[in-house]
């Protein structure tokens, strides 16, 4: 097992980024676009070198080491194997890599084919299959080279959505028994599930980093929030002790900055007022998905603003229908915008809406 570690490593996208990975744990690394978080990849894989700073690999520094001499796999969403291999082929050339006695190769092939249920296909092109057989072929074939340290990028972003989870689950289980060290870009929200620990990248440097459900619960950014999961982003002003929005306004015991901002809710912080008693707004349905026993309503505010809003599974809805909510301000997580700092100038103040006369005693 090897850890892998950048020491104040900067090039055009990436600001003096120092970080570890540690040894058999699976890391994901997330952010919006133009974050840096490929560009962190690459310079891992070698296929970038860095302006400055040091990567290891174990205690090794390989700056200057060929993405071929690094003991790593770099991979992404595409197989690397010619399109006119045959699948049969392709797992057969990744096993012989190893260093096994014939039985133990066979042994290891036909794992992976019942493992990946490649049956089917084994005598098939690598070009004819469709992108769920085509992943669970480059899966197979990733687990027969058995790497150190994995580096992926994108790596399940052809993966059909009714078999995600299984297949994650499987993959990096498998990954995890082998002790290799994974560093991914992940193609999916549902694959921070198997993550021992989470970064965000934002404009090239590290915001913030944890478990995925601590950076859900306590996001430290827009982008920590966007990244892993949904999330509404409403403008707020806060003026002294008082939070003001478009969705109303509250007290807060102790306010974090003063001036513009955003409250990060999560679509589980809005709940529907119940019949006959107070609500704090008032939206219109828009559309509805229903998605794992829940409905996912995207609805909107009086035109001003969409709101995403997580309802329970026999809530009956339609488009156009008006939803009375409720909602909680102490499950927000207020975020200052940039430069904001100590503001006092202009009140955030949308179209009809009176600061002082819309406070919410909280």
């Amino acid at each position: 097992m090897l850890d892998v570690s950048l020491h104040s490593v900067s090039n055009f996208a990436l600001a003096e980024v120092t970080l570890t990975f540690p040894a058999g744990t699976h890391t994901a690394v997330i952010g919006p676009p133009a974050s840096g978080l490929s560009t962190l990849l690459r310079l891992v894989a070698g296929t970038l070198r860095p302006a400055a700073g040091e990567i290891r690999i174990g205690t090794r520094v390989v700056n200057d080491l060929s993405a071929s001499r690094r003991p790593l796999l770099y991979v992404t969403s595409s197989i690397d194997a010619p399109e006119r291999w045959s699948v049969r082929h392709a797992l057969v050339a990744a096993v012989r890599r190893r260093t096994l006695d014939r039985a133990d190769r066979q042994h290891e092939y036909a794992l992976a084919v019942d493992q990946w249920k490649l049956d089917g296909v084994l005598d098939r092109k690598i070009g004819s299959l469709s992108g769920s057989e085509r992943t669970r072929a480059h899966l197979a074939r990733i687990e027969l080279l058995r790497p150190a340290v994995l580096v992926a990028d994108r790596l399940l972003e052809h993966l059909n959505p009714s078999s995600a989870n299984e297949l994650i689950d499987t993959f990096y289980r498998t990954l995890r028994v082998a002790g290799t060290t994974v560093i991914t870009a992940p193609a999916t929200r549902a694959e921070l599930g198997a993550t021992d620990r989470v970064i965000v990248l934002e404009r090239g440097r590290m915001v913030q980093e944890g478990t995925a459900a601590h950076i859900y619960l306590h996001p430290a950014s827009e982008a920590s929030a966007l990244a892993t999961g949904e999330v509404n982003v409403v403008p707020i002003e806060i003026r002294d002790s008082t939070v003001g929005s478009v969705i109303g306004s509250w007290d807060l015991a102790a306010a974090p900055f003063q001036g513009p901002g955003v409250a990060l809710a999560r679509p589980e912080a809005f709940a529907l007022a119940a019949p006959g008693g107070p609500s704090d707004l008032i939206v219109a349905v828009e559309e509805a998905t229903f998605e794992n026993g829940r409905w996912m309503v995207r609805a909107i505010l009086t035109g001003v603003l969409t709101l995403r809003i997580s309802l329970d599974a026999d809530v009956r809805l339609h488009k156009g229908k008006l939803l009375a909510l409720t909602y909680e301000p102490s499950r927000f997580v207020l975020v200052a915008r940039e430069g904001a700092g100590e503001h006092r100038g202009t009140t955030f103040a949308p179209p009809g809406f009176d600061f002082d006369d819309n406070r919410r005693q909280r």
